[in-house]
């Protein structure tokens, strides 16, 4: 980016604090153009950012609201235009492959007009001219739309995307909500009954279905490769693309945190932190919320000995099973090769 990126540490309940975000703005208040670019829910914890009051806050001081909905748009109301308008956002934008139905559909970005300055599109191409002449003269059309998406446009994931956004019409944002958070309740209460299984931010159960957590002793790679080969769940190990809210999250202070680097630099992941993420979604049953704690359950009890099956690779991070490693590795590289 070239920005100056200034990041706002949450407050002790792991929140984002209003009083230091104003202070950082007005640190900033002469320059030209000021974005609080946030998140609308956590990808990591699910918690949820009162984005309309950060919106409300930086339009005091001429600045900008865009507002990150990827991990909560399947979910929730996106509402641009409250009936505060000093908490109007500025831009919005989410995955619609997160959605019910969504996968292989493409991004959306809207945001006002008046944001708009482009005189020439970035990226110019079929359609997005009125005219040419042979004498180097032409005219780019005026709908902000048609001129930025050059070439065909992505029929198909446009239509999926409506589709899909049907569906959670259809389904409806309260019901969504209601059933996620008895989905929700009942995560808490089996992982609870472990004493080694750590979910983080274990304070803030008012969340969309996502967890992030840790199982004591275990690395968090092991425990994905475990859930997915004996149970066939699947979920992700790592940081979540979320590495700087992990360090937070994970209490890791600027010292450790240079150690890590300079491993990781050197070719070593072995103490790169992370944990394992999980998500649960409306549709799911009570009897498969109950299989998938189990089997976090049961790994958190036996992964001493199940380790054994496996080797681990510092230089990829990554657990490979003894018995067939060498075909597993074969097996997903052929998925990407066309011979």
């Amino acid at each position: 980016t070239i920005a100056r990126v200034v990041v706002v540490p949450p407050d002790e309940d792991g929140l984002i604090c209003l009083d230091q975000f104003e202070k950082c703005i007005r640190e900033y208040e002469s320059a030209p153009i000021k974005i609080a670019a946030v998140t609308a829910a956590s990808n990591v914890t699910g918690i949820c950012t009162p984005y309309h009051e950060i919106a409300r806050l930086i339009h005091r001081y001429n600045g900008l609201c865009f507002v990150d909905f990827a991990c909560s748009a399947p979910y929730v109301n996106m509402d641009m235009h409250p009936e505060d308008p000093e908490a109007h956002l500025d831009a919005i934008y989410f995955s619609p492959h997160k959605f019910l139905g969504g996968p292989g559909s493409s991004g959306v970005l809207l945001f006002h007009n008046d944001l708009y300055h482009n005189k020439v599109p970035d990226n110019p191409g079929g359609g997005t001219v009125s005219w040419t002449n042979p004498w180097g003269n032409h005219k780019y059309i005026d709908d902000i739309e048609t001129r930025e998406d050059g070439g065909t446009p992505a029929f198909l994931q446009t239509i999926r995307i409506a589709l899909a956004i049907r569906l959670k019409e259809e389904m409806g944002v309260a019901n969504i909500l209601e059933r996620e958070h008895q989905l929700i309740k009942r995560v808490f209460d089996r992982l609870s009954e472990h004493p080694g299984i750590n979910i983080l931010a274990p304070q803030h159960k008012d969340r969309l279905g996502c967890f992030s957590f840790y199982i004591d002793d275990l690395h968090f790679n092991l425990a994905v490769k475990l859930l997915n080969d004996r149970y066939g769940i699947q979920t992700r190990g790592g940081c979540s693309c979320a590495g700087t809210y992990g360090h937070y999250l994970l209490h890791v202070d600027e010292e450790m945190s240079r150690s890590i680097t300079c491993e990781i630099d050197e070719g070593d992941l072995s103490h790169k932190p992370g944990w394992i993420r999980m998500s649960i979604h409306p549709t799911n049953t009570m009897a498969e919320i109950d299989v998938i704690c189990k089997a976090i359950q049961e790994i958190a009890e036996n992964h001493k000995e199940w380790a054994k099956d496996y080797r681990y690779d510092p230089k990829s991070n990554e657990f490979i099973h003894r018995s067939n490693g060498k075909d597993e590795l074969n097996q997903m590289r052929s998925f990407f090769t066309l011979s």
